[in-house]
């Protein structure tokens, strides 16, 4: 009796494990059929209804009319982007436009890119016989050169004078055996039709190592996009034009899967990495994450939590107390967009926009700039300090404040971390330092100038604070428990431990090392009246003004906007998800 049950149990087990397996491989059946080389690949569920949700959405209508999308355009990318579609265009001798799109699949398409300089690509999508005559392509095939490859392949191709002609390229499309394809690369091509008439092994973008790693931990939906990061990186128009960060930031990065999915009121995008180094960080824990934002203002348009580990907590403190972080080419950045989740709101709400003018931040001492410079940049390892409190969580969050001239904006910045062993801090040591960093960055050169922290009292309250003479500046911290609340202003130290809201975050089915929360609904106090206020006294040019708020603009539908990040050794998995009014 045993037996059987043991033999049924196993039965069962191996029929789940080949469903299951089968599943997996039909959900990527089209990655069969592409050549393996590909830097990029997309798949669609459903084509059609795709773009009819693109077409019907309100994003589209404000998008398309806003100083962001004008930008795009006008930039190289876009220019080339549109430069090429428009040489596809008369090659083809007619428009390639959604609505032809749109009849180009049943239901089910994908495109694979193999070179991001030449936008040398292969479209694949199951067509019948009667919606393949139906075609523009296939109405427009006597503007094509039709070739026999074999009794049954007929392929047609034209000529394409790309890049103003400085590069031979070709429009080709054919269909076999059920499926509708249109590619840039007789090579390609022809690779495709061996995949497809399996002719050939080995050379499908299926059996592409990481490809196959990571279609096996992510269900496709909506649509799926893979990239070849590894080759990405090493690719100089993809680091000279499409992409918006530092290549370095992406170094560790071997390839990565994201998916699409529209819920009721929602869209979640789901992003799998492969890394080439193990990365170790503790996941969050949700009873630490539920005290810490039990503090959180409700009013806050911007915050991210994350794991303690060193660099969390240095980059915390520089970046909440200090304001300091490094300097990016303006040009080069390209806000809510790209790898980096939208962790880029303190960019602005820097020191560098709160003052009239570059007057008010003269040094008083006539020392050179070199000199100033170089008496701002101490480093202090503050996470060494902390190291015997044991740091778990980190809580960061800014609040922007309009106010009368000459200090128009002021930016409130707090850290709040859970430490598990609050008593073991020495506090004379990280008064010390944070005294000494202040020290270094202001533009007072007297010699053994002392600061000094006081302890205060208000209704019941007390906290510890660092004055900084006539520069009207202010460090504060106070423990409740095992929190510890650092902020760079007395008031909003106050404001911060006086709410004691019900936890705001929902237990969590999976682990997460970050969680990042932008509430769009705040964006007239956080955002707008900061932008229309550069905009009044001349202090920004309208990348603020224009193609920030005119992407937010688009937003006007979404609530707010969650990211939520784990790293598991050599995988990092980041959740991105719209929430919608």
């Amino acid at each position: 009796m045993k037996l059987k049950i043991f033999l049924t149990t196993f039965v069962v087990a191996v029929v789940a494990v080949f469903i299951y397996s089968q599943t997996k491989q039909k959900a990527f059946a089209s990655a069969e059929d592409f050549p393996r080389q590909a830097v990029l690949y997309l798949q669609i569920a459903d084509l059609p209804a795709f773009l009819k949700l693109w077409n019907e959405s309100k994003f589209k209508e404000t998008y398309l009319e806003s100083d962001n999308f004008y930008d795009f355009k006008n930039n190289h990318l876009g220019r080339k982007l549109a430069s090429r579609w428009q040489e596809f265009n008369e090659a083809a001798g007619f428009e390639i436009n959604l609505d032809v799109l749109s009849g180009l699949a049943e239901n089910q398409a994908a495109i694979a890119v193999y070179d991001v300089g030449k936008l040398d690509f292969v479209f694949i999508s199951p067509v019948s016989d009667e919606i393949f005559a139906a075609m523009k392509f296939a109405a427009n095939r006597d503007k094509f050169t039709e070739e026999k490859l074999d009794d049954v392949t007929t392929i047609y191709s034209v000529t394409v004078k790309a890049d103003r002609g400085r590069q031979k390229q070709e429009l080709i499309f054919a269909q076999l055996k059920n499926r509708f394809i249109v590619t840039t690369s007789k090579t390609l091509l022809l690779q495709t039709l061996d995949n497809i008439n399996e002719t050939r092994a080995k050379n499908r973008l299926i059996d592409e190592p990481s490809f196959t790693a990571l279609s096996e931990k992510i269900e496709p939906h909506l649509a799926t996009v893979w990239l070849n990061q590894a080759a990405l990186n090493d690719d100089y128009y993809f680091k000279r034009y499409w992409l918006m960060s530092d290549v370095k930031n992406l170094k560790n990065m071997r390839a990565g899967i994201f998916d699409f999915e529209v819920q009721d009121g929602r869209i979640i995008e789901k992003r799998k990495f492969l890394l080439d180094k193990t990365v170790e960080i503790s996941p969050i824990n949700n009873a630490d994450a539920a005290k810490m934002l039990t503090f959180l203002p409700s009013d806050i348009p911007f915050y991210r939590m994350q794991s303690a580990n060193p660099n969390s907590v240095d980059d915390a403190i520089e970046k909440m107390i200090f304001a300091r972080q490094k300097v990016v080419e303006k040009e080069k950045r390209n806000y809510f967009s790209g790898y980096s989740s939208i962790n880029d709101y303190d960019y602005y709400s820097s020191d560098n926009y709160e003052h009239l003018s570059e007057d008010f931040d003269e040094s008083i001492d006539e020392k050179t700039e070199v000199e100033a410079t170089e008496r701002r940049e101490i480093e202090v390892n503050f996470s060494k300090i902390l190291r015997t409190a044991n740091p778990k969580e980190i809580l960061t969050f800014t609040s922007p404040k309009v106010l009368s001239a000459p200090m128009f904006v002021k930016f409130q910045r707090a850290a709040i971390f859970y430490l598990a062993s609050p008593q073991s801090l020495n506090r004379n040591s990280f008064e010390s330092a944070i005294a000494q960093k202040f020290a270094a960055q202001t533009m007072i050169d007297a010699p053994g100038v002392k600061l000094n922290w006081e302890t205060k009292f208000e209704n019941g309250f007390s906290w510890r604070e660092l004055n900084l003479p006539k520069i009207g500046w202010n460090v504060s911290y106070a423990f409740h428990g095992n929190i510890l609340i650092l902020a760079n202003d007395a008031d909003f130290l106050q404001r911060i431990s006086s709410v004691q809201q019900p936890p705001k975050i929902e237990k969590q089915n999976s682990p997460f090392t970050a969680l990042t929360f932008i509430n769009i609904e705040e964006r007239e106090n956080a955002f707008n009246k900061v932008f229309t206020e550069l905009d009044r006294k001349k202090m920004a040019n309208n990348f603020f003004t224009g193609n920030i708020a005119s992407l937010l603009d688009s937003m006007r539908d979404v609530r707010s906007v969650e990211i939520k990040e784990n790293y598991d050794r050599n995988l990092f998995d980041e959740e991105i998800t719209l929430n919608f009014k």
